[in-house]
């Protein structure tokens, strides 16, 4: 008896499952190298992109990097510490019907200090733009998405979120172990309206914000051989696969995840 070849769901393809064609997608802390990476990708799968930041000619000249490579976008001021500046920016993008479909918290800083000597500057503004950007930006976007059917949110976290990734890194892990967090209390709370909200938890990736973390050849060499299996540090484009799945219908079933991108230091722990 011949088998019966499996067939695959009409709606089912490739194509199809990581489109975002006919959306928008916000992007905060757009012009640094890890929100470039993920505005390149939201692009190339077809939407439109917010690329905001707290610096405006930054945002701009990210903007005009991307839309030499094809990429559909506006720049957008936007300062996640200001929740008057959050509710500014997203009722100006409902009023021009820019509201956003996909949200990526990506706006981050990076202070790190023993936690002997860490200060209450560095803690708050650590806390204040990891922790307190990231959620009532999300609440923002949640607000318009709840009106209008559902959305997709990704927060960025870190396997400080998940582990202890060095020293001097207490307050920046618990910024990022928060976020982790609400990611999941978000997801329980809005999958009612139809919203997805999910994490990513880079490892050390090669930007702007981790050069002191990797401040020499040596340096970086020692903590690729005794924390990194894959063998390299990460760069940007290594988060362009995971933020393109969970912004789209790749990850249709997918909520209160946190998908760890650092090339096997959680499993080398």
């Amino acid at each position: 008896m011949q088998s019966k070849e499996p067939t695959l769901p009409g709606l089912f393809s490739l194509t199809g499952l990581f489109s975002l064609s006919g959306q928008t997608a916000l992007v905060t802390g757009a012009s640094g190298g890890l929100g470039r990476a993920q505005c390149l990708a939201l692009g190339a799968a077809g939407a439109r992109v917010i690329v905001s930041d707290l610096d405006p000619e930054a945002a701009q000249q990210a903007c005009d990097h991307l839309a030499e490579q094809g990429v559909d976008c506006v720049p957008l001021e936007l300062d996640v510490t200001s929740t008057h500046s959050v509710n500014e920016a997203f009722d100006a993008l409902d009023a021009r019907g820019d509201s956003p479909d996909i949200l990526v918290n990506n706006a981050g800083v990076s202070l790190r200090n023993s936690a002997l000597e860490a200060t209450e500057d560095e803690f708050d503004l650590t806390l204040t733009v990891n922790l307190r950007g990231t959620y009532f930006t999300a609440q923002r976007a949640a607000r318009t998405m709840s009106r209008r059917g559902g959305g997709r949110i990704v927060n960025i976290s870190s396997i400080g979120g998940l582990a202890v990734d060095g020293e001097r890194s207490s307050v920046y892990d618990a910024s990022k172990a928060a976020v982790v967090q609400v990611t999941r209390n978000m997801a329980y709370e809005w999958g009612r309206h139809g919203i997805r909200v999910n994490s990513i938890a880079p490892g050390y990736m090669r930007t702007a914000m981790t050069s002191d973390l990797l401040p020499s050849r040596e340096v970086e060499e020692r903590i690729v051989r005794d924390h990194i299996p894959l063998g390299r540090v990460g760069e940007p484009g290594d988060l362009s696969g995971a933020v393109l799945f969970l912004a789209s219908q790749a990850s249709a079933y997918v909520t209160g995840h946190t998908l760890t991108v650092d090339g096997g230091w959680l499993v080398a722990l």
